[in-house]
């Protein structure tokens, strides 16, 4: 895991149910996925519209950053214009 990658970049990724080599993009997903978390693996599952389910797995760090930066960024989108935020 040495070699750099390229950064993620929407634009250029596929649609997930389309091609397979590269990035890609998950359609739309329904509200409350499921977490799922072993001794050394996190899952979370994702139903999309169109019915299908689709895991994403992370190591137990990944799922503790992953609540930390969403934790950050919903506070960030809870401060009013101008306002303070805690």
């Amino acid at each position: 895991m040495n070699e750099k990658t390229k950064p993620f970049r929407p634009g250029d990724a596929v649609d997930a149910l389309g091609e397979t080599a590269g990035d890609f993009v998950l359609p739309l997903c329904l509200p409350k996925p499921s977490l799922l978390i072993g001794e050394d693996l996190a899952m979370i599952v994702l139903d999309t519209i169109h019915g299908q389910r689709v895991g994403l797995p992370l190591s137990a760090q990944g799922a503790a950053d992953l609540h930390a930066l969403l934790a950050e960024a919903l506070r960030l989108l809870q401060a009013r214009d101008g306002g303070s935020i805690q």
